[in-house]
């Protein structure tokens, strides 16, 4: 049976690449705060920075969830997720509060469903 609260998914980029849906990122969103919570933080991170070479992080890898390349498709190499998650989530994210309201905003109302974080690196996330 379909969710009848599900989203319809975007329409593919130039790339054919096709962002996962909100709800699915919204669970990513929660479950990644949960383990923050779970490990104290360090935990987390460590484990993140372990992730990012697969171009995942601990909850997008339970979900089956990747970052991607917007414009290639291709997995985000290390370097867009530095930017991805330490400059766009962590510092201005996670410490400012307000790139965090404005991300949740654009992933609901944006096609390519892109948080500031994404729009940084060039990347979206999708279900693979």
């Amino acid at each position: 049976m379909a969710n009848p609260f599900a989203t319809p998914p975007p329409p593919p980029s130039s790339s054919g690449v096709v962002p996962c849906d909100n709800g699915v990122r919204f669970g990513a969103f929660a479950l990644d705060f949960l383990l923050i919570i779970v490990t104290c933080g360090i935990g987390w991170l460590i484990w993140s920075i372990v992730l990012w070479g697969q171009a995942t992080s601990p909850a997008k890898k339970m979900l089956g969830l990747y970052v991607v390349d917007l414009q290639t498709g291709a997995p985000a190499t290390m370097q867009q997720m530095l930017l991805r998650e330490l400059l766009g989530k962590i510092v201005l994210g996670w410490v400012t509060g307000l790139v965090g309201i404005i991300s949740a905003v654009l992933i609901l109302i944006q096609p390519t469903r892109q948080g500031v974080w994404d729009y940084i690196s060039r990347t979206t996330v999708v279900r693979r």
